[in-house]
């Protein structure tokens, strides 16, 4: 009785309303969205706070955060914005979903994810409003999994399970390269990671699945790791590591492409083995965009299968 009471005094531009001020994380971000002045969305966001008999964000804090009872409120809300479009697409007879699909990619697959199946998607689902952002595949399954993200692409070791609180639909393989310069005087047979003690490595910032890998190997060894240098451009890294500034791991497609891939070589180092599976997933995913999903799924294998080259 006690919800159905909040939902009957609930407006669901009230909800809406709150879901993009936690999503833009301001209200004056939230106002540009909506096209809205900044009172009338703390209006509304009072409005929902009255319907819910509770505070949804701490106004003592800065920066912007959410209170207890908004945290919980939040994905709750968004689910109700998403039945209610949803429904107003099954009653308008759309046969296409209507609604934005938010994506989610990992920084390694940016180029692989963002061209060619974006492109499908958009010509297969032009009602389809796209909001694309990269960032590391452990905030990207955080957000999949808050509903901040309908769909995250992302890529995780092998031997390692799905985060909690996600689906997920294996896609391929990437497989990472430990590489060095031509040029180096680096010893005929590289074969373990003593061998490589000393060395320094050009890599990903931190928070990169494969470095934090390297990482772990070579402290269980008793190893020390020294990066030299860090950046999150891969080609950058192949020509660091092709003009001898340290060791490198690179995606084999990426490689097999690369203006300095004549002055790399590949060494095959025993313990690192960095074979990645790249993962679509999802939470609660909306009806209503479960083809357009597919459909970008579907592409994202086909690219991955070819090495990323063009269809």
């Amino acid at each position: 009785m006690i919800v159905m009471e909040i939902m009957r005094r609930m407006d669901i531009s009230d909800a809406r309303t709150f879901v993009v001020v936690a999503e833009a994380g301001s209200i004056s971000r939230a106002a540009r969205e909506l096209h809205l002045t900044q009172p009338a969305v703390t209006r509304r966001i009072q409005r929902l706070e009255q319907a819910i008999g509770a505070p949804l964000i701490d106004r003592r804090k800065r920066p912007f955060a959410l209170t207890e009872v908004g945290q919980a409120a939040i994905e709750r809300c968004r689910r109700l914005v998403c039945v209610r479009d949803e429904l107003k697409a099954l009653a308008q007879g759309d046969v296409l979903p209507t609604r934005e699909c938010r994506i989610g990619v990992a920084h390694a697959l940016t180029e692989i994810a963002l061209k060619e199946p974006v492109d499908e998607l958009r010509t297969a689902f032009p009602a389809v409003v796209l909001r694309l952002s990269a960032a590391w595949s452990r905030d990207i399954a955080e957000r999949v999994r808050s509903g901040a993200l309908d769909v995250g692409v992302v890529l995780l070791p092998k031997s390692e399970a799905l985060p909690s609180g996600v689906q997920g639909v294996a896609l391929g393989t990437e497989q990472l390269l430990v590489v060095t310069s031509t040029q180096l005087q680096t010893p005929a047979k590289v074969s373990t990671l003593k061998d490589l003690v000393g060395a320094s490595w050009v890599l990903n910032p931190e928070g990169c699945h494969a470095r934090a890998e390297l990482q772990r190997v070579f402290g269980r060894a008793g190893l020390p790791l020294r990066v030299g240098v860090e950046t999150y451009d891969y080609e950058l890294q192949a020509s660091l590591v092709a003009r001898g500034r340290g060791f490198g791991l690179v995606p084999s497609r990426k490689l097999a492409r690369s203006p300095s891939r004549r002055k790399l070589r590949t060494l095959s180092v025993r313990g690192l083995d960095f074979s990645m599976t790249v993962w679509l997933l999802t939470a609660d995913q909306p009806v209503a965009l479960r083809p357009a999903l597919d459909q970008f799924a579907s592409s994202l294998r086909k690219r991955l299968s070819q090495g990323g080259k063009p269809s």
